[in-house]
């Protein structure tokens, strides 16, 4: 018996499916059902808002990360301060979420600043070498006579605040520790740049340190597989000859990690031993 294939429904049913199916795979056309528009909603860890500076005499982006329930409650909340929110925010966010979830942190309010110019605002001279920078002072003026009072003013903060930077803003952090002891009571420096400014920063820290004998903060450092001209070590070499006996303090090498993400891990290492017991 000869069969029509042309002719027979059966046979072309087949064709336009197995045609409908090759198209889809060389075109890279998803194979699952296209959701509608209206089932669709935004997973969010934050909000940004607009901040206007008279001192800077600039606009500032901060972003804010709130507590889950954080509306539900008056708990009041530590906040950690993030440099290089633009990158970091985002899975900083993520660490103290996991952390506080699992009580291993308390909950914590982030508050990101995200950066316009980063050599000026987080440097604390002008680097003889490369001329530029030095608006460090005036940007801790800003934090201390604006952006925190705000914070504290709008959210409900406790008094405990830590401070978090990588790379410049991490030795801004260190400058941060020494230029203002007010302001903070923790800090996470990680990979800081104390190569700064024909390494200013060193003696800074040792004459700090020196002269503070009662000095009661937490800090934390750390130090990835950057070169020896970051100058960590020769600062860790300091804090250990110099640190008062109330300064707790830890430093952290992990010569496998990057330079670039080095603030993930140090930022679950530092949160969990600021709030070690």
């Amino acid at each position: 018996m000869e069969i029509n294939y042309v002719r027979n429904p059966y046979f072309i049913r087949h064709i336009v499916l197995l045609s409908g199916f090759l198209f889809n795979i060389l075109t890279g056309f998803p194979q699952h059902t296209v959701i509608a528009q209206d089932s669709i909603t935004s997973i969010t860890i934050g909000h940004a808002i607009q901040f206007n500076s008279i001192i800077l005499n600039e606009e500032r982006t901060i972003f804010i990360y709130l507590p889950d329930g954080y509306k539900m409650n008056q708990e009041s909340y530590p906040v950690l301060y993030l440099f290089d929110a633009e990158i970091n925010f985002k899975p900083v966010c993520g660490v103290v979420d996991i952390l506080s979830r699992w009580k291993i942190i308390p909950e914590t309010i982030v508050i990101g600043l995200s950066n316009i110019d980063r050599m000026r605002d987080l440097t604390p001279t002008r680097d003889r070498k490369f001329n530029i920078g030095g608006g460090g002072d005036n940007f801790l003026k800003f934090l201390r006579e604006e952006l925190m009072p705000f914070i504290d003013q709008n959210y409900n903060t406790q008094s405990f605040k830590i401070l978090e930077g990588h790379s410049i803003s991490g030795m801004f952090t260190m400058y941060a520790f020494i230029a203002d002891t007010s302001l903070f009571d923790a800090y996470i420096a990680i990979s800081p740049s104390m190569y700064w400014d024909e390494q200013i920063m060193l003696s800074k820290i040792e004459d700090f340190l020196k002269t503070n004998p009662l000095l009661k903060k937490r800090l934390y450092i750390t130090l990835s597989n950057e070169p020896e001209y970051m100058l960590v070590k020769e600062t860790i070499d300091i804090i250990k000859k110099e640190a008062p006996a109330n300064l707790i303090w830890k430093f952290k090498q992990d010569t496998t990690e990057r330079h670039e993400i080095a603030p993930l891990r140090s930022t679950y290492e530092g949160l969990r031993f600021i709030f070690s017991k």
